[in-house]
This record gives structure tokens, C-alpha cells and sequence, in this order.
């Protein structure tokens, strides 16, 4: 009996090169294939959804690196199914991640999928970085180079991989994402100048299809917006459920212009309701924060000491 390739014929997978793919669901996801193995960013947060990512995976090689790219429970679900050698995040992203509590409290409420079973959630456990850097850090795997980088802005501890001779960067949450929630709007805007300037054809994001350069700078323009009309707000005495009430930090459907994405189909249900409140007051927040300090306060894209890895 042959066994039928996974993904085959799949909508969500995109194949960007004959050796770096993107599996379009929640969050996007992304693998770059070696002659010495495969490196996956993020994953999947539905454990039913991490089933085929895994197997498709297994079919291109081993998968020597998993590196999730932020501390949000939808980037660090998926490690125990995708079973790396090695997962790595920034020093920073470790140090505030889920405790197993957390990861299944978010896996029953706003991250909860309809056919994932209440023991599955019950027996999860999460997995951490094996392996964590600060600043920066180079990975040497099958002749390809890849830098992991800091880059502030959706949170403190966001990490960048540049896929260097593939001209592909995994950008995770940085790239057309409408909440502020762990992060600093100036520090977003330094990090964006630098993507900027990397050589490469695609940026892949977190949360909607993979973008070129233009898309950016159309990214920029939105935030450097939101934090002329926080000013406005802020002086106008407005709370952050005010703030809320009259449409959150970001005009949403302005940014994503009604462009259809891949990952919309495998959104959690609760998603919905929870980033139209929660996660818009937690950015109402941090802008008011932002508007309060003068932007050198903020962090920036600065890069420490430099480790690496072979």
C-alpha cells in the first residue's frame, strides 16, 4: 500500500523555494530544508493541525531546529508534536514563556479547537529551549547560513530568522499584525527599518501570507498612524476601554485591506472575541504607554554579543 505524501494537494502549503515551505494555518509556519536536516520556525497550535506539519517534515529530513520566534501561546504549543533535536528562542522569549498551566488554560479558552480532545489539553506539557541566545546567533546546517536575531516590537523578545542563501526572513508577529499587546510601537518601528535593509525576496509573518519589501513599509506607515491618533487620545483624557469602544488601536480592516490569507480557515473561534477585547485593551495600554516616554526610551533593534552555533 502506498502511503499518500502529506499535505499533498494542500491549500495551506506554500512553497516558496524547492527547499523552504510555509503551512498556512494558525500561526504560520515555516521549514527550511538541508542536506543535513530541516529547520522549522514556530508551528502549529492546534495538536491536530501539528499532525500533518510533522509528518511532512519527517518526509523532507530530520528536524535538527525548532525555533520559536516569540513567548505567545500560539508560537509555543507545538514542540512536544513536532519533536525537534533542538528548540531555541531568545534568551528573553524564555524567560517569560507559559508554564503548562498557562499553555492549557489558553488551549481551553481563546486557543481552543473544536476537535482536539479535553485529554489531550489535560496531558500537555511544554517544552523549552534548549538552546538560547541574546543579541544574535549564527546556525551553520547543510552549507546554509542562518542569523537569529533580536528584533523588539509585537513582543520584547522577538526573534528574527534570516534564511540567508534561501532569501527568505521568518518574521513571526513583526510583520501585518494588529496588536500591540507585549510589545513597544517605537521599538516595532526600528526593527521594521531593519528588516528593511536584509536581502531577501520574502518575509514570512505569523499571521497572514508570506509579503515582500512594499507590504513593510505599508506595515510602517500603519503604525507610525497608531501612535499619532494614541496622542490625539492620550490628550483627549481617553482610557483604554475608550479607547476600545471606539474601535481599538488599529483600524483592522483598514490594515489588511479585505486581502483573503491562507491561515483565516484555522483561526481559533475564541480568537475572535478575545483579540476584539482583551488583547485591543492591552494595546490601547502599551500605545498610552509609548505616547508617555520619549521614543529614545524605548528599546531598540540593537544587536549584542554575537553567539554561535554549528
Amino acid at each position: 500500500m502506498t502511503t499518500r505524501p502529506a499535505l499533498l494537494d494542500d491549500p495551506r502549503l506554500i512553497r516558496l523555494t524547492d527547499e523552504v515551505f510555509v503551512f498556512g494555518t494558525y500561526p504560520y509556519s515555516g521549514l527550511v530544508v538541508t542536506d543535513e536536516g530541516c529547520i522549522a520556525v514556530d508551528g502549529p497550535m492546534s495538536p491536530t493541525i501539528c499532525a500533518p506539519w510533522k509528518a511532512f517534515i519527517d518526509s523532507k529530513g530530520p528536524l535538527r531546529y525548532q525555533v520559536y520566534c516569540e513567548h505567545h501561546s500560539d508560537h509555543t504549543i507545538s514542540a512536544p508534536y513536532l519533536r525537534p533535536e533542538v528548540l531555541v528562542s531568545s534568551e528573553t522569549t524564555r524567560g517569560v514563556m507559559d508554564t503548562d498551566e498557562m499553555a492549557q488554560e489558553a488551549m481551553r479558552t481563546w486557543g481552543a479547537y473544536p476537535d482536539v480532545d479535553a485529554a489531550v489539553i489535560d496531558a500537555y506539557t511544554m517544552a523549552y529551549p534548549t538552546l538560547t541566545y541574546r543579541g544574535r546567533m549564527t546556525i551553520e546546517l547543510g552549507g546554509k547560513r542562518f542569523v537569529l536575531f533580536e528584533a523588539p516590537g509585537h513582543t520584547m523578545g522577538s526573534t528574527v530568522v534570516h534564511a540567508i542563501d534561501d532569501r527568505v526572513a521568518f518574521i513571526a508577529d513583526l510583520g501585518m499584525t494588529p496588536a500591540i499587546q507585549s510589545g513597544d510601537p517605537v521599538a516595532w518601528l526600528t526593527t521594521i527599518a531593519l528588516l528593511e535593509t536584509l536581502d531577501v525576496d520574502w518575509y514570512v509573518q505569523g499571521h497572514m501570507d508570506p509579503m515582500r519589501r512594499e507590504d513593510l513599509h505599508t506595515w510602517r506607515t500603519a503604525l507610525l498612524e497608531a501612535l499619532d491618533i494614541a496622542r490625539r487620545r492620550d490628550r483627549a483624557g481617553l482610557t483604554a476601554d475608550e479607547i476600545v469602544q471606539q474601535g481599538g488601536v488599529f483600524d483592522i480592516a483598514s490594515i489588511l485591506g479585505g486581502r483573503p490569507f491562507l491561515g483565516r480557515g484555522d483561526i481559533p473561534p475564541g480568537l475572535l472575541t478575545f483579540g476584539a477585547s482583551t488583547l485591543q485593551t492591552v494595546g490601547a495600554e502599551r500605545m498610552a504607554e509609548a505616547v508617555h516616554r520619549h521614543p529614545t526610551d524605548s528599546l531598540s533593534a540593537a544587536l549584542g554579543p554575537v553567539s554561535t552555533q554549528e
